[in-house]
C-alpha cells in the first residue's frame, strides 16, 4: 500500500470518529453543530472516493475479522474456500 493511501485511510478514520463524536454533541447539546457534520460528512465522502476498492475490501474484513464477525459468518455454513467443497444452492427445487 502506498503512502498516499495510507495517508486517505488515515484520514477516514479521523473522519468517521469525529462525526461519531459531533453525532453525540448534536444529540446531547442541539442542532447548533448540524452544519458542521455536513460538512465533515462531504469530506469523508470524497475521502471514500479516492480510496480503492481492494482498500476498502481489506478494511472490511479487517473490521469482521477484529469483532469476531468472522466467526458468525463461518457458523452461518459460508465458506471463504473452495476446499470446503461447494455449497448447495436451496432456492430451487431438485429435478
Amino acid at each position: 500500500m502506498t503512502t498516499e493511501r495510507n495517508d486517505v485511510v488515515d484520514a477516514i478514520i479521523r473522519a468517521e470518529r469525529a462525526l461519531l463524536l459531533l453525532a453525540y454533541i448534536i444529540e446531547r447539546d442541539g442542532d447548533d453543530f448540524l452544519p458542521l457534520y455536513e460538512k465533515l460528512e462531504h469530506h469523508l465522502t470524497e475521502l471514500r472516493g479516492r480510496e480503492g476498492t481492494k482498500e476498502r475490501a481489506r478494511r472490511l474484513l479487517s473490521s469482521y475479522s477484529r469483532s469476531g464477525q468472522a466467526n458468525e459468518m463461518r457458523s452461518k455454513n459460508l465458506s471463504l474456500s473452495a476446499s470446503a467443497g461447494p455449497l448447495p444452492y436451496l432456492g430451487l427445487p431438485d429435478r
